[in-house]
């Protein structure tokens, strides 16, 4: 319970934080969107918040139905790719990615140019 309450005088303290996250989050959005779109890729990505999620199909994503729909081949050669490239994201096409505010510009630049590599 102290390092629950420590972790929420911390958040408290730090007033920019959850646009600090929100921004960052974004600013992943677009690079991959831009890169996706670059490579003709058929892809959905949610976000809410510092959460973001990629779905490689061309519907909404908005429930497990929605996500199963996703092209379960793309979504292993982005994974496997990103890992290759020394990007770790989540296992499985149904689970969302939380940003950081460890994350810097220059990490989320190294995650962009990563997917690029993938479907170059």
């Amino acid at each position: 319970m102290a390092a629950g309450l420590a972790m929420l005088t911390a958040l408290d303290a730090d007033k920019e934080l959850f646009n600090r996250l929100a921004e960052k989050t974004e600013y992943l959005h677009k690079g991959l969107t831009k890169v996706l779109k670059k490579h003709d890729i058929t892809h959905t990505i949610n976000r809410v918040g510092s959460m973001i999620s990629v779905h490689f199909c061309a519907t909404e994503v908005v429930d497990f139905d929605s996500a199963a729909e996703g092209n379960n081949e793309t979504f292993k050669r982005f994974f496997h790719g990103m890992l290759e490239a020394g990007v770790y994201i989540a296992p499985s096409a149904f689970e969302t990615w939380f940003i950081t505010d460890a994350l810097t510009y220059e990490d989320l630049d190294f995650t962009i140019a990563a997917c690029d590599k993938v479907f170059a």
